[in-house]
């Protein structure tokens, strides 16, 4: 896997809405989902998502900006913001929609509009964006720790502290739209969906990292703390810095002839 080459490299771009241009590659990436929108009737929120619906048991997600109108909009004028996957580590039995509802929240019991950060990253992620932009470091200071051990604070009032703030995280991932992809195959690292998700990663981060006219300065991630999401327009860290083979536009083009609508 490699970054493409600057020498011989494409010259056909496409301008971005933030004023920036796409490389050859990105475009191609966003043509990609286009097809995958179209193929699956999509897009989706979880805000409209249950566990009645038959999402595929295994693949991966695509989340777009709030802004990024999917249902009319041309592909070259959305914004990706997070990928991920399910089922990479050996003899995990996670589904992906196991996955989505982590990310979504609770729509039930003593939490409900809330959720719980501790067990989905994204959802730490968007948390402390949040925290940094409105300067709630004194108010959540325990934001992202994990709790173990024998010296450990009052968890429950914690949370209840907390779900003023998941309940903010709730709204705008629920808000987010996004896309799925239909990967099956057994759970272990180097899968084809681990390889998927590494390369449209460090694709769509890299493209941004050396363009930084693709961002767009109203989104929430660039008040993020951690450089890997505010540099690159995506709630990842992982892969930010990898690198990567065009070769998986070809895997996502294959796995999109295999992804069907998800219906209740």
């Amino acid at each position: 896997m490699s970054e493409p080459s600057s020498e011989g490299s494409p010259t056909d771009f496409s301008i971005a809405p933030t004023g920036g241009e796409r490389p050859e590659y990105l475009v191609q990436l966003y043509d990609c989902l286009g097809r995958l929108n179209n193929r699956i009737d999509g897009p989706y929120y979880l805000s409209e998502c249950d566990g009645t619906m038959e999402f595929p048991n295994r693949g991966l997600y695509f989340f777009f900006s709030p802004w990024s109108v999917l249902e009319t909009d041309p592909a070259h004028q959305w914004f990706l913001t997070r990928i991920g996957t399910v089922g990479v580590a050996r003899g995990s039995t996670n589904t992906l929609w196991n996955r989505l509802r982590q990310h979504r929240g609770n729509q039930s019991g003593i939490y409900a509009g809330g959720g719980n950060h501790r067990g989905s990253i994204f959802r730490q992620h968007v948390g402390r964006a949040f925290i940094a932009r409105d300067g709630l470091e004194g108010t959540h200071p325990y934001w992202g720790e994990q709790f173990n051990g024998n010296d450990m604070p009052d968890t429950t009032s914690i949370r209840e502290h907390e779900h003023c703030l998941e309940t903010r995280v709730s709204q705008y991932i629920a808000s987010l739209p996004f896309l799925y992809l239909n990967v099956p195959g057994d759970s272990k690292p180097g899968n084809d969906r681990a390889r998927t998700e590494m390369n449209t990663i460090a694709m769509v981060s890299h493209a941004r990292r050396t363009t930084p006219g693709l961002h767009d300065a109203d989104w929430l991630g660039r008040h993020s703390p951690r450089p890997e999401i505010s540099s690159t327009g995506l709630w990842n860290v992982d892969h930010v810095h990898a690198l990567f083979g065009i070769d998986v536009l070809d895997v996502l083009e294959q796995y999109i002839d295999e992804t069907v609508a998800c219906m209740p």
